[in-house]
């Protein structure tokens, strides 16, 4: 749940050019979803998109991150003193959305190049297992590309951010930004192999338009 945020962020500085606020992850905890545990279970790119088109996002200085602990605490957007109509920045609201659904990472590719940073879909396991920079390649990690695995530990279970991609001693690569902090990967971003759909990466990529 809490890498929609960066997404929007992201969005938002490519599409407008400028510096976008950071903006409130435990509003999306706490508020765009009805599971109880969704701290540890996580919350889905729908459940985010949704709150936002009708509320609105606010910043992380107005409703800063308390879910470290993996507790979820109550919506707290009224106790805040935010009223309906203050809770829509005109900034960060989301206009229309399209949807790439393939898996052809040159199509990805050229649609990152255009429009800057996109949603992916991936396992989390690569990401648990990578504490550097080098490139996650796809037999490093036992992980199914797909939500076929018998196994639900090898599902596609996590959202990330397509930032940006290169070619490192001909080995392809995508470049992500993660939601779980600095001291994961490298400063919060990952590289991992493109072209071979490595955990799901290039199944379902979102490209999303803020207003």
């Amino acid at each position: 749940m809490t890498f929609f945020s960066g997404l929007l962020e992201s969005r938002y500085a490519a599409q407008h050019k400028t510096n976008a606020e950071e903006l409130s992850k435990s509003e999306l905890v706490e508020c765009a979803t009805n599971q109880i545990n969704s701290c540890k279970v996580g919350g889905t790119f729908d459940d985010a998109y949704t709150y936002t088109v009708k509320d609105g996002l606010l910043s992380e200085q107005e409703y800063p991150y308390r879910n470290g602990d993996g507790n979820v605490e109550s919506c707290k957007r009224v106790d805040f003193g935010f009223n309906e109509t203050l809770v829509k920045p005109v900034n960060f609201t989301i206009g229309e959305r399209s949807y790439l659904m393939s898996g052809n990472p040159e199509e990805i590719k050229n649609l990152l190049y255009q429009y800057g940073p996109m949603f992916a879909h991936v396992n989390a396991a690569l990401l648990g297992e990578s504490k550097n920079f080098d490139i996650i390649r796809k037999d490093d990690v036992k992980c199914y590309p797909s939500n076929d695995s018998p196994d639900e530990n090898n599902r596609i279970n996590h959202g990330v951010v397509l930032v940006g991609y290169g070619v490192e001693n001909d080995v392809p690569y995508w470049i992500i930004k993660n939601s779980w902090g600095v001291e994961h990967g490298k400063d919060g971003y990952y590289r991992m192999e493109r072209g071979s759909n490595t955990c799901g990466i290039e199944r379902c990529a979102i490209l999303m338009f803020t207003n």
